[in-house]
C-alpha cells in the first residue's frame, strides 16, 4: 500500500515536471528516496532521514504547473508519512511544510483567501496528525501482541513455537542440537493439596532456574503449558550430561513457596534427544523422541515407589507378566514369563518382543496395544513362539500402567490355554463321534434304498435282450444320492482344524437337513424349511457350523417321541444372520434353561450334556450367539446368530 502511495505521488510529480530537466530530476529523486524509505522501514532512523530528504526535495525543487498537480502529489505524500512513520509530531511538520509550499505556489494575499488557506492547512495537519497517532498506537499494540505470542504469559519463557524455530535454525546451520523435555511429576496433586497459587510459584521457580542455567549457552528455554518445560540448545561437551545435572539439582528438592506455606517436594521426569549432524533432521522429530524418552524414564525411574509396592506380587505371580513402555518396548518380565517362553530374562528383554508373536497374530497384538494405550483393559488370544520353536496359545490381558493420571506403560498378563484348547477340541471330537454313531442306523437305511433300486435296474438289464438307456439317468441319480450322504457323513465325523472362509450358510443348512431327513422320517418328524432370502457369504468354519446345526436338529427330533414338525427359518438384521429352529416338543422347565449348555447337564436319559456346550463354544469362536427360548408344554426355539463381518 505504501509503495502504491509513493508511486502515485511520484508519477504525478513526474508528469507535471516534464519537460523541465531540473524538475524532472527532482521528481525522480523524490520518488527514489520515498521508495528507499519504504524498503528499509524497519530501520526507523534511516527511514526518517530518507523521508525528510524527500520532503525537502519536494519543498525546494518541485513545482508542478498547476494547483491540481500540486494537490494530487501532496495528499498521497501526507498519507504516506502518517502511515509509514506514525509520529504525530513528524506528520504535523510534514503537513505544515506541504501547506506552506501550497501557500507560496499561489497568490493568496488578496482578500481573506489567506485565512481560508490557513484554515485548510491547519485542518489537514490535524487530520494527518490524528491518523499518525492512531496508526502508531495500533502498531504498538500489534508489537505487544506479537511479543506476547512468543512467550509464556506466566513465566516469560519462550513459547513452543519460538523454541521450535530456534532449534530448527540451529539444525539448518549444521549444528548438533540437544532437546530436553521436563515434566513436573504430581503437579495436579500439588495444586489440589496446596492450591493453584502455590502451583504457580513452583512453576515460576522452575522457570527462573532454567533461565539461569542456559544464560551462558546458545540455547532457549520454553514452557509447553501446564507442568511441561522444554530446553533447546546447541549440543556441546559441557552440556552432554545436562539431564543428570537437572535431576541432581532439582529432583527431590524441597521448595518453600513463602512464609506460612508448607514446603513442596519436587519430582521430575526428563527426556533427552540429540540430533546427528550427518543426518537430515527436523526439530519436531527431536521433540517427539525426547517425549518418548521421557516416558521411558518415568517407567524406569519415577515409578520406583509404585513398583516397590507391587514388585513382589508381579515377581511371584504364577501367571506370566511382561512390562512394556509406551513405545511397546519390553522392559521387564517375571519368572513365570521366562518359564513359559523358554528364555532367560536377559534374552527376552534384548529381543524385539514382536518376534516372539506368531506372524499371523502380530497385527492383532498391535491393535490391542494401541487400544490399551487409550486407557482401557484389553483381552485377546495370541500364539507365541517358544524358544524351541513350538507354538503356545495364550490368553493375554493388557492393562495400562497409570501414574500421575498418565499412561506410562502396559502390563501384559498371560495365561497358557494350550491344554484347555486341546481339551475343548477333544470334547468336540468326542461329541462328533457320538453324533456319528447315532446317525449310523439312519444312514444305513438311507443308503439301502438307492442300493435296492440300483440292484433291481441291474437285474432288469441282465435279463433284458435290449439295452434300455432310460434306466441310466435314474441309476446315476441314485449313485449321486449315495455319494452326497457319504460325503456329508465324512465331513461331520472327520476331525480337522478350524478353517474360516466365506460360506453360503443356506447351503450348509440344506446339507444338514438332507443328512438328517431320514432319521426324522424314522421318528415320524417332518423337517420344514421356510423360504430363505438371499444373503451375502458369512465367514465361518463350515464343518463346525454343520456340527452345531446337527446337534440342534437332533435334539429337536428327539424332543418329539410321538412325532411332530421342526421348523427352520432365517432372519437378517444389520449385523447378524439368525437361524431359528423350533420344535413342538414338551419344552424345558424355566428353572432349567439357565443350566442348559453346562458340561454333563442334560434332560435326556442317555445324553452327556456335551453337545450344547460345544455349540456354545463354537458360536463364541465365531463371534456369534447361541440362545434358547422354551416353555414347559410349548416347545423350544433355538436361535443361532452369526455376524456378517
Amino acid at each position: 500500500m505504501l509503495a502504491a502511495l509513493v508511486l502515485l505521488a511520484g508519477v504525478s510529480a513526474f508528469i507535471y515536471a516534464v519537460p523541465d530537466l531540473l524538475k524532472t530530476t527532482a521528481s525522480l529523486l523524490f520518488t527514489v528516496l520515498l521508495l528507499a524509505a519504504v524498503c528499509i522501514s524497519k530501520m526507523r532512523k534511516t527511514a526518517y532521514v530518507l523521508s525528510s530528504l524527500a520532503l525537502l526535495t519536494y519543498v525546494l525543487a518541485m513545482e508542478p504547473g498547476s494547483l491540481f498537480g500540486m494537490l494530487i502529489t501532496a495528499y498521497p505524500l501526507l498519507l504516506f508519512y502518517a502511515l509509514l512513520l506514525p509520529s504525530p509530531l513528524y506528520t504535523l511538520v510534514a503537513a505544515m511544510a506541504v501547506g506552506i509550499k501550497l501557500y507560496l505556489y499561489d497568490d493568496l494575499s488578496t482578500g481573506h483567501e489567506w485565512m481560508t488557506h490557513l484554515f485548510f492547512i491547519t485542518l489537514n495537519a490535524m487530520a494527518y496528525m490524528i491518523l499518525a497517532y492512531y496508526t502508531r498506537k495500533l502498531e504498538k499494540e500489534r508489537n505487544e501482541y506479537r511479543y506476547l505470542s512468543t512467550i509464556d504469559s506466566l513465566t516469560g519463557l519462550a513459547s513452543l513455537q519460538q523454541t521450535l524455530l530456534f532449534g530448527q535454525r540451529l539444525i539448518d546451520e549444521g549444528r548438533s542440537v540437544q532437546v530436553l523435555l521436563m515434566d513436573l511429576n504430581f503437579f495436579k496433586q500439588i495444586n489440589d493439596t496446596h492450591g493453584h497459587m502455590v502451583g504457580n510459584k513452583v512453576i515460576l521457580f522452575i522457570a527462573d532456574y532454567l533461565r539461569h542455567m542456559i544464560k551462558n549457552v546458545n540455547g532457549i528455554a520454553g514452557r509447553l503449558g501446564g507442568d511441561e518445560f522444554v530446553i533447546v540448545l546447541e549440543h556441546s561437551e559441557g552440556y552432554a550430561n545436562i539431564r543428570e545435572k537437572l535431576l541432581q539439582e532439582l529432583n527431590g528438592r524441597t521448595f518453600v513457596p513463602g512464609d506460612g506455606f508448607f514446603p513442596v517436594a519436587l519430582s521430575f521426569s526428563v527426556g533427552v534427544s540429540v540430533s546427528d549432524t550427518n543426518k537430515e533432521a527436523r526439530i519436531e522429530e527431536l521433540l517427539h523422541d525426547a517425549d518418548l524418552n521421557m516416558y521411558e524414564f518415568k517407567l524406569l525411574h519415577r515409578l520406583s515407589t509404585f513398583h516397590g509396592k507391587t514388585s513382589d506380587l508381579i515377581e511371584h505371580n504364577p501367571d506370566p507378566i511382561c512390562t512394556f513402555d509406551r513405545k511397546g518396548k519390553l522392559i521387564a518380565v517375571n519368572p513365570a514369563a521366562t518359564a513359559l517362553l523358554g528364555y532367560e530374562a536377559e534374552e527376552i528383554t534384548r529381543k524385539q518382543f514382536v518376534a516372539l508373536i506368531h506372524p499371523e497374530d502380530r497385527l492383532k497384538a498391535l491393535k490391542s496395544f494401541l487400544e490399551t494405550m487409550k486407557g482401557g483393559t484389553n483381552q485377546i488370544e495370541l500364539r507365541l513362539l517358544h524358544k524351541e520353536g513350538h507354538t503356545l496359545l495364550v490368553d493375554v490381558t493388557n492393562i495400562p500402567i497409570l501414574a500421575d493420571h498418565q499412561i506410562v506403560g502396559i502390563y501384559g498378563v498371560a495365561k497358557d490355554i494350550s491344554d484347555r484348547k486341546k481339551a475343548e477340541e477333544m470334547l468336540r471330537n468326542s461329541d462328533r463321534l457320538a453324533v456319528t454313531g447315532q446317525l449310523a442306523a439312519g444312514l444305513a437305511h438311507e443308503i439301502r434304498n438307492p442300493l435296492t433300486a440300483l440292484k433291481g435296474f441291474i437285474q432288469l438289464l441282465q435279463t433284458s435282450a435290449n439295452e434300455n438307456k432310460a434306466y441310466y439317468p435314474i441309476m446315476l441319480n441314485e449313485l449321486e444320492r449315495i455319494n452326497l450322504i457319504v460325503n456329508e457323513f465324512l465331513l461331520l465325523s472327520k476331525p480337522r482344524e478350524a478353517n474360516f472362509c466365506d460360506t453360503d450358510i443356506r447351503t450348509v443348512i440344506d446339507h444338514v437337513v438332507t443328512l438328517l431327513d431320514t432319521e426324522a422320517i424314522l421318528n415320524k418328524v417332518q423337517l420344514v424349511m421356510e423360504d430363505m432370502e438371499p444373503i451375502p457369504p458369512i465367514r465361518c468354519d463350515e464343518n463346525q457350523m454343520k456340527q452345531v446345526f446337527v446337534n440342534v436338529l437332533k435334539n429337536a427330533i428327539e424332543a418329539m417321541p410321538d412325532g411332530g414338525e421342526v421348523t427352520v427359518r432365517t432372519e437378517s438384521s444389520d449385523q447378524f444372520f439368525k437361524v431359528k429352529i423350533t420344535d413342538q416338543g414338551s419344552g424345558i422347565p424355566e428353572e432349567l434353561i439357565s443350566r442348559i449348555g453346562q458340561p454333563f447337564f442334560t434332560t435326556k436319559a442317555n445324553g452327556t450334556g456335551l453337545g450344547l456346550m460345544i455349540c456354545h463354544n463354537i458360536m463364541e469362536t465365531h463371534g456369534g450367539t447361541f440362545s434358547i427360548e422354551s416353555k414347559a408344554g410349548a416347545g423350544t426355539t433355538v436361535e443361532i446368530a452369526l455376524p456378517f463381518s
